[in-house]
């Protein structure tokens, strides 16, 4: 999965991948990151990458 904008930031960024470790066939693991670049006129300033792992659910219907 991933997606890019931007909206009142210059770039945000969102990737996830689910190729980890595979408990059974309803939960799985991987990692995701997230990262946001955001500055405004009155100094504010907030450009930061967030990572760690992820748990999954898989639901079939």
């Amino acid at each position: 999965m991933g997606l890019v904008g931007a909206g009142e930031a210059d770039i945000d960024w969102d990737v996830a991948w689910a190729i980890g470790y595979r408990f059974n066939d309803r939960i799985l693991s991987g990692n995701r990151a997230l990262g946001v670049d955001y500055s405004n006129d009155g100094g504010f300033l907030f450009d930061v990458v967030q990572q760690g792992p992820i748990l999954g659910l898989v639901v079939r219907f």
